[in-house]
């Protein structure tokens, strides 16, 4: 009896140890959620650390702890303007609530994904999205807690033109919000319903809601007070006191800059710039415009790429439920399968007793299985012929999505640099002879340009042509100096001297001349993004053997071999890393070149220098031998 006591206070100890951890943990937890949920409008990347700390804690918790931190992901990626991440998680977060049947969390992954829409202009599914989260808030007898849908509706009809119908709205989410004691969904609404008076042409209604926002009773958020000291600097230019937009528009993009939302940057960096026009301030008006061109171009490559995800996803979630449908049916094909069987079972054992009737049923079931495999030979037929198609359109859609991201890869950074030429010009702001050197230096550009466009257009057709390679005789060192017309203006920006060794004997390689324009511009880009100002690209070449060597050596810090590894054996986009002005990029330049290299009998070898440099060496048959 005394083993026994001692075994059962034993087991109860334990038991109550397990409970005691289980209940820091959660405790933990909801310690780090309230830490991160405190900083997030204020600075993403500590409240992002926090949920990394609260994440790894809760990785063996119960699934409404995991939703509830990968919620507050979602939330923090949403603000920072990284939507891929952000779906991501709100994905996730609806799984664990679905599992769980957590009606007042579902709604809310309703709204993410319907801000998620929204953030790419897709304003009507982002109120479809809207308008069933308010009915899954109104079927869990929490119809307050939709304030956010009402506001979120209301901010894509201001960007429909709908102004009465987002006013309505907006005053709708504003007296939900005090129910549920919303002040952040207040305060965004009042700022909204400034941007309404503000379009409306009303600056002086417009200047007061933007007030009362920052006059609240609880101090607004640093991302609430971006957009009110954005909106307050709007309407004082309009109404021409430029001191006081000025000082509002300084304080609109420190917040921003607090926030690090790329959204609220590209929009306080650009009302800047026109106060600073406005003033007369045109060196600091076109600093300003140069950030706001960062941000900008940031931005839409984050929205291509959001876009090309956000339509694989819905075609995945298609396939899916196609799928399902097909096992659904499958499944009830078995089941009838299945009965057919036994009823034949009972007709054979009954058989068994007539013999007579023996033979006849032999014969049945014969006819069943042959009719049987006849069936699984047609299916099989039909289920490659559909492996067929789908791998058909997968070329089809992977053709497509090369076309548009070379369009916009190699044509928006020419373009968005004349566009500033032309800025500049119009504002007034430079000398005669300024004017004449930016129109010559705009001269060279668009003649780059429009080579670069012969070229892409040139890709395009043999693209739709199903990646078809027509090669012939090029002279390379003409097309490399061509090509490098079209980074006259970035490379002068970063203050970086291309040097190109032409050699006496032009050497002349066999490869198609659209795949070799992408080739060069794609090296010769990332040679430009990945060289820190005031130093030197160079570029040579080299005869060995039957084939003709093309190097170009950039002027930045070296890459790693473990990078050079990665590039040389991955297959599909890869991370686009940022460049040494900050610069983006899509992520498929350097699969391009290997596609078009591989097609081509090219080859691609890179070198690397600490603190010195990357080498970039590629190579073509000559034409000569041409294509073995």
């Amino acid at each position: 009896m005394y083993r026994i006591a001692l075994f059962i206070i034993f087991l109860w100890s334990s038991i109550l140890s397990a409970s005691a951890r289980e209940s820091t943990v959660s405790d933990s937890i909801n310690l780090y959620l309230d830490q991160a949920q405190g900083v997030m409008y204020n600075n993403v990347s500590a409240a992002l650390l926090f949920l990394e700390k609260a994440e790894a804690l809760a990785e063996n918790s119960g699934e409404d702890l995991r939703a509830k931190v990968a919620h507050n992901f979602a939330v923090a990626y949403y603000i920072k303007g990284d939507y891929d991440a952000s779906l991501e998680f709100y994905l996730k977060t609806l799984q664990l609530y679905r599992v769980t049947n957590n009606k007042i969390g579902i709604a809310k992954c309703l709204i993410g994904q319907g801000l998620i829409q929204q953030g790419i202009d897709r304003h009507r599914e982002a109120i479809s999205f809207f308008e069933q989260a308010i009915k899954a808030y109104k079927k869990a007898g929490a119809s307050e807690d939709a304030n956010p849908a009402f506001l979120n509706i209301a901010i894509s009809q201001i960007e429909e033109g709908k102004l009465n119908a987002a006013e309505e709205n907006l005053h709708k989410a504003i007296a939900l919000s005090k129910k549920a004691g919303r002040r952040d969904v207040e305060h965004l609404s009042l700022n909204k319903l400034g941007q309404v008076a503000f379009l409306r042409g009303n600056l002086d209604k417009a200047v007061s809601y933007y007030y009362q926002v920052l006059e609240n009773g609880e101090e607004p958020n640093n991302w609430e007070k971006s957009f009110a000291y954005a909106g307050l600097a709007e309407a004082y230019l309009k109404q021409d006191k430029i001191i006081a937009a000025r000082e509002n528009a300084l304080k609109a993009v420190d917040y921003a800059n607090g926030v690090e939302s790329l959204w609220d940057l590209e929009r306080n960096t650009l009302i800047l710039a026109e106060v600073y026009a406005a003033g007369g301030e045109m060196a600091k008006a076109y600093k300003e415009l140069k950030l706001n061109k960062k941000y900008k171009d940031s931005l839409y490559n984050q929205q291509k790429l959001r876009e090309i995800n956000l339509l694989q996803l819905e075609s995945r979630e298609s396939e899916n439920e196609r799928l399902q449908a097909e096992n659904d049916l499958v499944e009830q094909k078995l089941f009838i399968n299945s009965s057919i069987t036994i009823a034949l079972a009972i007709a054979v054992v009954f058989l068994v007793l007539l013999f007579v009737l023996f033979r006849k049923n032999a014969r049945q079931k014969a006819q069943f299985t042959r009719a049987l495999k006849s069936r699984n030979k047609t299916i099989l037929e039909k289920n490659e012929l559909i492996s067929r198609r789908n791998k058909e359109l997968d070329v089809s859609n992977s053709a497509k999505d090369r076309l548009f991201s070379i369009l916009s890869h190699d044509l928006r950074s020419p373009l968005a640099s004349i566009q500033q030429l032309l800025e500049l010009i119009k504002a007034g702001g430079v000398s005669q002879e300024e004017q004449k050197a930016l129109l010559d230096e705009m001269l060279i550009q668009v003649n780059g340009t429009s080579a670069m466009l012969q070229n892409l257009l040139h890709w395009a057709n043999s693209q739709l042509d199903g990646n078809k390679v027509k090669p012939e005789e090029v002279v390379l060192p003409e097309k490399v100096k061509k090509i490098q017309t079209a980074y006259f203006l970035a490379a002068k920006n970063k203050d970086i001297d291309i040097v190109h060794e032409e050699p006496v004997d032009a050497p002349v390689v066999w490869a198609d001349r659209g795949h070799l324009s992408v080739i060069i511009h794609n090296i010769l880009s990332n040679a430009i993004k990945f060289t820190r100002k005031g130093r030197k690209i160079k570029i040579f070449y080299r005869e060995a053997g039957e084939r003709i060597f093309l190097h170009i050596f950039d002027g930045g810090e070296g890459i790693s071999e473990e990078k050079i590894e990665e590039i040389k054996g991955f297959a599909s986009r890869m991370l686009s890393q940022v460049g040494t002005d900050m610069e983006l990029g899509t992520g498929i330049g350097l699969l391009l070149v290997k596609q078009f290299l591989e097609l081509n009998n090219g080859q691609l070898e890179i070198n690397t220098f600490p603190g010195k440099g990357s080498e970039f060496i590629v190579s073509f048959p000559k034409a000569a031998v041409k294509d073995n």
